[in-house]
This record gives structure tokens, C-alpha cells and sequence, in this order.
């Protein structure tokens, strides 16, 4: 079995479905696959829409809820990340025993090739791979060697377990806490310093990957070929940022490929309701945007829309 672990709270559910749903539809082997789902807890309506949409495609879904005192009483205030940025760390206590490795990811993400190549890939004795967390070239030069991102990570759990990752990482943050921008990221890229494989960035697709290939960062020269056809043929998009797909004012270019995702869930999402609560100064900023949103939604072939 393909084991894939999320964290949610209520307010996430639904996109936790369309991440969910639209690994399942990419993939030839849909009945191959394990969820878990982390949560500090969610309705009984929530549970059962997700199960439903999940076990209609042959797979598994286990909900567990977490008790969060153990992360509260370390006094660690995340703002807008919440406490569920915070459950993957503890993944390893609430997993079933038999669990050696697994895919994290996060909500925010929409899932277009198949997990069961990305479950396949080689750690070569490193606890985890993942994703270089693109950024400009001003803000890379400030950064430690690697510095990977942490929405999708391929994870030996018994490496993780052994050698006391999240523990660390929860250690790190509430010593360090103020200082770390991504607090969770910021923590695991310390704690796990050399002991990251580099995964190709198609598994990792963030908004920044169109400018770094348009500006053509310097950090990126040897990657560029990789860099375009993540572009071109991403199989996992991360709508990283506070302004998501299902945000009124969202300017990704493959939102619309999200929201066609949603329709497959019980919680669908509404382009035109969604454009109908803009204001008129985000309706102009959006029509501004308009033909680079195009240009850009072009660079990718993946059409469902």
C-alpha cells in the first residue's frame, strides 16, 4: 500500500478532498492507496464526505484525531500557519506500527501525475527527499545549502522515528520561533541538514517557478531544462502563499484546474460565486493580470478546461 498522510482542521477538509481526489484520478492504481488524515478534529458530516469520496475510487482513508496539548504547551504561537502545520511531526506516534514510509502532503496542493512513481523513488539511506523551496535570488543567497520545501516529502518513518525528527524540530521551534518565517519548513530544513534527497521539482510546482524561469535565476542555471518541464508537465502544483485557488482574488494560473478538481468532491467550488465578492479595485487588478495569467496557464499542457 501507498501510504499518504494530510493534516486538517474543519476549515480545510474540503481541500484536503480535492488533493485527495485528484491523487486518486492520476494514478493507475487508485485501490493501492492509504490515507491518513490528521486532524484536531473535524465534523462527523466532514468525516463521512471524505470517506466517501475517497473509498468511491477503491482506496482507504483512517481519520485520526490528535490531541493538541502537547503541541500547545510548548507555547508556540504559528499565526496564520495554525496548529495543524505542526501534526505531520508527530506523525510517526499516531501511525500504524507497520508504516515505513510515507508521503506527506499538503492541503494547498493539486495532485496531476501518478504518487505510485514518486512512492518508488530511492532515500539511499536519507530520512527524507524533497522539493528546493524556490525563492529569488536575493532571499536564496540567505539560506542554508538545500533548503528544501516541506509541502511534499517522501519520508522513511522509521529513520524519522529513530532519530527523533519531529521532537527536534518542535524543540527548534520553541527556541527559535521568532526568527523562522516558515516555522515547520524552518525546522525540519535544520534538523535534517545532509539527510534530504533532492527530488525533481515537478513534484514540488510553486508560483515562483514562472518568474525563475522567465528572469532566469542564476541559482537555477544548471536546473533550467527541469525547471520547464516542470512548468510544462507539473505532477504535484503547490498554490503556496496566503492567496489560494479557492480565494476570490487568486491570480495562479492553474486555478481554474484546481477548481475543476473540486467539482469531483463534495465540496465544489464556484468560479463565478467566488469572482462575485471582489471588489471592484481587485476586479481591475485581476483583469490587469489577465493576459499573463494566460500566457503562463499556456506554459503548461495538462488541459482539463
Amino acid at each position: 500500500m501507498i501510504s499518504i498522510v494530510l493534516c486538517s482542521d474543519e476549515n480545510y477538509a474540503p481541500y484536503s478532498a480535492t488533493v485527495m481526489v485528484s491523487s486518486l484520478v492520476n494514478t493507475a492504481a487508485p485501490e493501492d492507496f492509504i490515507f491518513y488524515l490528521l486532524t484536531p478534529g473535524l465534523t462527523d458530516g466532514s468525516k463521512d464526505k471524505l470517506q466517501t469520496a475517497v473509498e468511491s475510487y477503491g482506496a482507504q482513508l483512517e481519520i485520526i484525531s490528535i490531541e493538541v496539548s502537547n503541541f500547545i504547551s510548548l507555547n508556540i504561537d504559528l499565526g496564520r500557519f495554525g496548529i495543524g502545520a505542526l501534526l505531520r511531526l508527530y506523525m510517526h506516534r499516531y501511525l500504524p506500527e507497520i508504516t515505513k514510509k510515507v508521503i506527506y502532503l499538503d492541503c494547498d496542493l493539486l495532485v496531476l501525475g501518478d504518487l505510485a512513481e514518486l512512492w518508488g523513488k530511492n532515500l539511499n539511506g536519507l530520512t527524507l527527499g524533497a522539493i528546493t523551496d524556490l525563492c529569488s535570488p536575493s532571499v536564496f543567497k540567505g539560506r542554508q545549502k538545500n533548503y528544501f520545501n516541506s509541502g511534499v516529502l517522501l519520508i522513511d518513518l522509521i529513520k524519522w522515528k529513530n532519530d527523533e525528527i519531529g521532537e527536534k524540530a518542535l524543540t527548534y521551534l520553541d527556541k527559535n520561533l521568532e526568527k523562522s518565517k516558515y516555522p515547520d519548513q524552518d525546522a525540519l530544513n535544520s534538523v535534517l541538514k545532509g539527510e534530504c534527497l533532492p527530488i525533481d521539482l515537478s513534484w514540488n510546482f510553486q508560483p515562483t517557478s514562472y518568474a525563475a524561469y522567465e528572469k532566469n535565476y542564476d541559482y537555477l542555471e544548471n536546473r533550467r531544462y527541469e525547471l520547464y518541464t516542470s512548468i510544462q508537465k507539473p505532477n504535484i502544483v503547490h498554490f503556496i502563499g496566503s492567496v489560494k485557488p479557492w480565494s476570490p482574488d487568486c491570480v495562479h494560473p492553474l486555478q481554474k484546474l484546481f477548481i475543476k478538481f473540486s467539482e469531483e468532491t463534495p465540496w465544489p467550488i464556484s468560479i463565478k460565486k467566488l469572482r462575485s465578492n471582489l471588489s471592484l479595485s481587485k476586479r481591475v487588478r485581476l483583469f490587469l493580470k489577465k493576459n499573463k495569467i494566460k500566457r503562463r496557464r499556456k506554459m503548461t499542457k495538462y488541459r482539463i478546461y
